[in-house]
This record gives C-alpha cells, sequence and structure tokens, in this order.
C-alpha cells in the first residue's frame, strides 16, 4: 500500500510543470520500499592454459648476463626464427618483461597476457591477472633500484679523487726524524740511510760501542 502511494506520488510530481522533488520522499525512499537491487555478478575468467597461450610456440634455447644486461634467445617454432631480447625490448609484438639467471625463467608479454618460460625444463605457465600485477610490481622495484644504483656508481666517479695524505714530518722536524731513525738502523745493524753522521751522532754511537772510535 505505502509502495502504491509513493508511485502515485512521483506520477502526479513528474507530470507537473516543475521537476520533481524527490527530497520530500527522501524518508521513505531511505527506507527502500521496493527493496535492493542485488549486486553484480562478477565475471570469472577462467585462467588460460600451456596450449591457449601465446608463448605455446615461444622457447627459451639460452639466458646469459653481461654487463648488467640480461639477454633471452627464443626460438619461434611457427617459423623456426630465433632472436635475443633484453628486458624491455620488444619483437614481433613479444616483450621481456623480466629475466632471472639464476632460475633460468624469462617473462614474457603479448598484449594483455603474459607466461613465465622455463629454459631447462620448457615450461610455460601463463600468468593470472594477480600474478601478472605482482611480477611487473616488482620489475618496477627491480629497475628502480638498479637505477639508483648506476647513479650512485656514476655520482662516485665524478667526484675528485681524494687529496694525497699530509706528510707526517716536514723541515726541520723531518730532518730531525730521519736522523734518529739513522741512529736506529745502524745500531741494529742494518744497511744506513744515504744519510751523513753528524759528529754528534758518530760520538753517540761510539760511546754506545755499535762504532769503532776514530784513530
Amino acid at each position: 500500500m505505502l509502495a502504491a502511494l509513493l508511485l502515485a506520488a512521483l506520477l502526479a510530481s513528474a507530470s507537473a510543470d516543475q521537476p520533481p522533488d524527490f527530497e520530500r520522499y527522501r524518508v521513505i525512499l531511505d527506507r527502500k520500499p521496493f527493496g535492493v537491487a542485488p549486486p553484480p555478478t562478477p565475471i570469472v575468467v577462467p585462467p588460460l592454459t600451456a596450449e591457449q597461450s601465446f608463448a605455446r610456440t615461444i622457447r627459451m634455447s639460452t639466458i646469459w648476463e653481461r654487463g648488467g644486461i640480461v639477454r633471452v634467445g627464443l626460438i619461434d617454432s611457427r617459423n623456426n626464427r630465433s632472436f635475443f631480447l633484453s628486458v624491455g625490448e620488444v619483437e614481433d609484438g613479444i616483450e621481456l618483461v623480466s629475466a632471472d639467471c639464476k632460475n633460468e625463467e624469462a617473462v614474457l608479454r603479448k598484449g594483455g597476457e603474459m607466461a613465465v618460460l622455463k629454459l631447462a625444463s620448457g615450461e610455460i605457465q601463463p600468468l593470472t591477472q594477480d600474478q601478472q600485477q605482482a611480477r611487473l610490481t616488482a620489475e618496477q622495484a627491480q629497475r628502480l633500484s638498479y637505477a639508483e644504483r648506476r647513479k650512485e656508481r656514476e655520482r662516485q666517479r665524478q667526484q675528485p679523487p681524494p687529496p694525497p695524505p699530509q706528510p707526517v714530518y716536514t723541515g726541520a722536524e723531518l730532518e730531525k726524524h730521519l736522523q734518529e731513525y739513522q741512529m736506529e738502523v745502524i745500531r741494529q745493524g742494518l744497511p744506513p740511510l744515504p744519510l751523513p753522521l753528524t759528529p754528534a751522532m758518530d760520538a753517540q754511537l761510539v760511546a754506545e760501542g755499535v762504532l769503532p772510535p776514530i784513530e
């Protein structure tokens, strides 16, 4: 009965010259007299199989790293064509998203689909949307980390070399230090420095019995 009265009021208001004022019926509308619309049914997309994947004709032949750059060798069985890709490169619409030398695997993308290729087993693993997002996030973080490390290396390379260390002794202090070192060398019977002995140094060594007195 209440729903019918509300419908009649809305129709009467809509037939007037002025637009309907729904705010007068806010209390009734908030009670949802016509019920609540069911939530939309989510569309579940079944995951692709290896036989359905774009990568079913692609085989990884090799993977190697040189100078911080990873290269992946691929063979397309459709035309028996081989090609190499680095991360981010595209060939025939196929992009190398990431490559892992340790686990010998590569992630390829074509359109909105991504798949993991294994070198040893030749396995092809299509990725779900959640798995694709996780892979892309991890690869982005790795690229940022590599860019930061490269930037830091470049900054260190451009810095001027450190100044040479300052000498501990200079001038008169250096001469005194060498004379004392010369005395210790002679006392230990080692080859002396090319530094002449002063009369005071010679007298000291004679008094210590290190050198014979001058005849």
